[in-house]
């Protein structure tokens, strides 16, 4: 038998990336947009929202090396899109190769309030039809120290030396359609190509889902995805119902972001990390009432507490729903090879005394994905 394994696949890496994912989107229009560019350390919102901004556009440049500027975005939904779901698009110059080492930007409305961040990954913001669009971008422009190759010398982790060029160039501001149907046949795609990838070549299984994606694809009308995008799916429902043999595990999924607490950027920048990545994840629980999340250190939580405090109040609401799980009982991530018996007690001490005081829990659990060994203490 004609083995068109290796054309199945790669028509499928090629369908996806040339013509489903860019039609996520459909029409969109530019936003008004004005900028100020923070002369130095980062200053809270509400310094920002009286500042002086001019007017910008696409394409220009921003942002020297742990700089910060704000973005004012304004506009309206155009009223034939009063049935459609709408988003704002930011792409503030984001290299796709990578979630993170890059610039990022935290979201705000009018009123200051924090919506959510926006990166790579996650460029968007939703929109209601019946508003006109006023909303604010705190953009950080951190530098990629990893390089290539990585941990090598580099003059970008002190603004001393790391220069004064702009990093960056803004690419997109849109108020555009966003079609939920090709997001979900891009989730069914992505998830059935990947499992598949995963099996044995001789597994029965990796040749069921093999086809059931050539099918997909057949009945795919790359002109209109969106309006083909359910018969597509259709033909991915029942491989993706079908439960693994029977003496299989079964796997749950809890999120977690991995944040250290100092590394290669200021202290500061960890601060506002947590922050963009909390809102995130609140505002996706907000969406998803099934996601649960998992966040240790002790010490994030309290910057959020004390620098971000409607941020926090989502977390402690969906702590008391029990989705939102703390965990670990050390107040930061701490490395276990260099401190001593006392001060590892301490970080106990700090950490499960905090929970306990703002959450009502006793964590029992110790948090350490990344201590790179064990002391003997």
């Amino acid at each position: 038998m004609h083995d068109d394994r290796a054309l199945v696949e790669g028509r499928i890496d090629r369908v996806l990336r040339e013509r489903i994912r860019p039609a996520l989107y459909g029409p969109r229009v530019p936003a008004e947009v004005e900028v100020w560019h923070v002369p130095g350390e980062p200053v809270p919102v509400s310094v920002a929202l009286a500042a002086d901004y001019v007017p910008t556009s696409a394409g220009e440049a921003w942002g020297p090396p742990w700089g910060t500027s704000w973005f004012r975005v304004t506009g309206s939904v155009p009223a034939e899109w009063s049935a459609e779901v709408v988003e704002l698009v930011v792409d503030l110059g984001f290299d796709g190769a990578t979630p993170g080492f890059q610039c990022e930007g935290l979201v705000y409305r009018a009123d200051g309030t924090p919506v959510k961040g926006v990166h790579p990954r996650n460029r968007w913001v939703r929109l209601r039809a019946d508003e006109d669009v006023l909303l604010y971008v705190e953009a950080a422009a951190n530098p990629d120290i990893m390089g290539y190759p990585p941990f090598g010398a580099t003059p970008l982790g002190d603004r001393a030396t790391a220069g004064s060029a702009p990093l960056y160039r803004t690419v997109a501001f849109d108020i555009a359609v966003y079609h939920q149907n090709v997001a979900d046949l891009i989730a069914d795609i992505e998830v059935a190509d990947q499992l598949m990838r995963q099996l044995p070549a001789g597994d029965a299984r990796r040749w069921e889902l093999l086809r059931a994606l050539e099918r997909a694809l057949d009945r795919l009308d790359v002109r209109d995805v969106a309006a083909h995008a359910l018969d597509a799916r259709a033909c991915l429902a029942d491989v993706l119902a079908s439960p693994a043999n029977a003496s299989a595990h079964r796997v749950s999924a809890v999120g977690h972001a991995h944040i250290d607490s100092a590394w290669l950027w200021p202290l500061r920048e960890t601060v506002r990390k947590v922050a963009r990545t909390v809102c995130d994840v609140t505002a996706l629980m907000d969406d998803h009432p099934e996601l649960v999340y998992a966040m240790s250190q002790a010490q994030q939580l309290a910057w959020l507490r004390d620098e971000y405090p409607d941020v926090y109040s989502r977390v402690r609401a969906h702590v008391a729903a029990g989705r939102f799980i703390p965990v670990g009982g050390m107040w930061v991530e701490s490395d276990t090879n260099m401190p001593g018996g006392e001060a590892l007690a301490r970080q106990f001490t700090y950490g499960k005394r905090f929970y306990l005081d703002e959450f009502g829990i006793e964590t029992r659990e110790v948090w350490l994905p990344d201590s790179f060994g064990y002391s003997a203490a």
